[in-house]
């Protein structure tokens, strides 16, 4: 009786410490989210999926099979700014203001009227 409860005891705390450490708030050790974009304003946004594939095939979706830019991330957020003559940029990053600022970096590097097109935080 006394080992059974100190078994327990052992595999309940173990499932607290590790449980937000591993797994991440959306439940998996690499929480995958995606940012697409292409023409004619087709834009799509996935997050807190367990693979890199199923969020990618999510914007895919979301995009009507019209992105012909997706890119992915794990944990964190990303972002894709586009420009005026279709020159873009992304950016991944802790938080969504960083994403937006690297993508907004890269895309002015390229084009000129950039803007954020579509974001996404995974974590």
């Amino acid at each position: 009786m006394k080992i059974r409860l100190f078994i327990s005891g052992a595999v309940a705390a173990l499932g607290l410490a590790a449980g937000p450490v591993a797994a991440g708030q959306c439940g998996y050790q690499y929480c995958w989210g995606a940012v697409g974009f292409g023409p004619g304003g087709a834009y799509g946004w996935a997050h807190s999926y367990p693979s890199q594939q199923e969020a990618f095939n999510r914007v895919h979706q979301e995009c009507g099979g019209n992105c012909t830019e997706i890119k992915t991330f794990y944990n964190t957020c990303g972002a894709m700014a586009v420009g005026a003559n279709n020159g873009w940029g992304w950016g991944h990053s802790p938080s969504r203001a960083g994403a937006e600022n690297i993508a907004m970096g890269y895309c002015n590097q390229y084009d000129y009227g950039c803007s954020i097109r579509v974001w996404a935080c995974s974590f």
